[in-house]
């Protein structure tokens, strides 16, 4: 009998440890299901697939409350793994968090010593993913439409497929400030607030120390000139941008009135970003700008950019700070600069093309033209450093009437005139030719077909005599 019993009791504890763990399992069911109930009620984000050996699709669910998703940084690269493995470097030694910056190196071709440095990256660190564009074939050594399908491929790629809604874009030559996400952190605040404008760019383009207040690492200025390296632009406006991509030139064609259509981009007075000299080699433009270039670093400061109101940049404001800062400022003797103030602004004007290049030269400033803007131009206007006072360069109707800045219009012209100053330069001036110096003229285009230049002489392009 007491064997019988013990047998029952036996059973019916194994029956009721059972009935326990069931009723456990499906309460730990329940929790679950209600958590991810409310995930879902949080910012989801879905990092792009890795194009490594076997593609895996990166799905981070974020609290919006803590590290909410700010911008994916897109970066390019091709040929050079020690540019690549510097910038990385760069780039996640400094970037806050791996829930905020998603990293998405995309390269053009398969060299298998860039291909290494990226899925060594995708490996070591978290939302870092590699993909890879088939490169386009090169003629002629013309890198140019290559990097053009490159550019298109990934940025549709980022923005459609990713479905990210702000990217900062950097190439693998670049070194990058101490406060390079703070700075882009506080631009994407701009870009969401201010529809007049349409990019915020690291990079300035007159960046060397002798032009810049190397004490002002909090100021910012409006552009119309198109700067890249190292911006950041919204999902809105590549949706804008995609269709009419163009296949060589892209940021020339960025430069363009009919793209660019009245809108602006932001740029520091101390750039955030800068060509490593040592490991880009002669790049695209074949180290064309290379003097300047090599003039430029990157910001050691390190701003806390959410301090700076947005609305600084705000047109409205700005421009009529602007407006302020050139009445006020005092006219420029350009030969005679050792009476100057440091109390005081500065102004100068010019008329043309060629009084543009006779002050940039002086200043050492960057003279080449696009879209008929001068780099960092705005309305025109110019802003450097000169015995640390503030100087103005500025359009002669500006000067005369500063309240009419927003009057100015770009001549498309000063394209082709441009072209024709470094063209005389180029040529006659270090008497190359010692004819009267017009490419269209028939003397000159004989003179180039003796040497068996013209298709030198036809590779200018358009050019207007001035």
């Amino acid at each position: 009998m007491k064997r019988v019993l013990r047998r029952a009791a036996s059973k019916h504890a194994s029956t009721l440890f059972k009935v326990v763990c069931i009723l456990v399992l499906c309460s730990f069911i329940f929790y679950l299901r209600s958590e991810d109930r409310q995930l879902k009620n949080d910012t989801v984000i879905h990092a792009p697939r890795s194009s490594s050996t076997e593609e895996e699709e990166i799905s981070t669910q974020v609290n919006i409350h803590e590290d909410k998703l700010i911008a994916a940084v897109l970066v390019f690269c091709a040929t050079r793994p020690d540019a690549l493995r510097n910038h990385l470097s760069q780039i996640l030694a400094q970037r806050p968090s791996h829930y905020q910056y998603h990293i998405i190196i995309s390269q053009d071709g398969n060299k298998t010593t860039v291909t290494d440095v990226a899925k060594r990256f995708v490996k070591d660190f978290k939302n870092v993913t590699h993909i890879q564009h088939e490169k386009t074939e090169i003629k002629k050594r013309n890198n140019y439409p290559a990097i053009s399908a490159h550019y298109k491929w990934a940025l549709d790629k980022v923005f459609k497929e990713f479905r990210y809604d702000h990217v900062i874009v950097t190439e693998d030559d670049l070194d990058i400030g101490n406060d390079f996400f703070s700075y882009f952190n506080w631009g994407k605040q701009v870009l969401n607030t201010d529809d007049t404008i349409w990019c915020v760019s690291a990079w300035n383009d007159n960046g060397g120390g002798s032009l810049i207040d190397t004490k002002r690492g909090d100021l910012v200025w409006r552009t119309d000139f198109f700067p890249g390296l190292g911006w950041m632009l919204s999902k809105e406006l590549w949706e804008e941008l995609s269709p009419g991509f163009p296949a060589a030139y892209w940021d020339d064609w960025m430069r363009k009135p009919e793209v660019r259509r009245n809108r602006s981009c932001i740029r520091p007075e101390i750039s955030r970003t800068s060509h490593n000299m040592k490991l880009a080699g002669k790049g695209s433009s074949g180290g064309m700008f290379k003097d300047y270039l090599s003039k430029i670093s990157a910001s050691s400061a390190n701003i806390d950019f959410s301090l700076l109101p947005t609305t600084v940049v705000q047109k409205s404001s700005y421009d009529k700070r602007l407006v302020e800062d050139i009445e006020n400022a005092r006219p420029f003797d350009l030969e005679n600069t050792t009476n100057m103030e440091k109390t005081y602004n500065y102004k100068i004007s010019y008329k043309n093309i060629r009084d543009w290049h006779r002050i940039a030269g002086k200043f050492k400033l960057m003279t080449d033209i696009r879209g008929g803007m001068q780099r960092t131009a705005y309305y025109g206007v110019v802003t450097l450093t000169l015995n640390d006072c503030r100087v103005f360069v500025v359009p002669e109707t500006t000067y005369q009437k500063p309240s009419e800045l927003t009057n100015y219009v770009y001549d498309s012209n000063w394209d082709k005139q441009n072209r024709f100053i470094e063209f005389e330069a180029y040529y006659c001036k270090t008497k190359k030719y010692t004819g009267k110096c017009d490419p269209h003229s028939p003397e000159m285009i004989a003179f180039f077909k003796r040497k068996g230049w013209k298709k030198r002489l036809d590779d200018w392009g358009e050019m207007i005599v001035v």
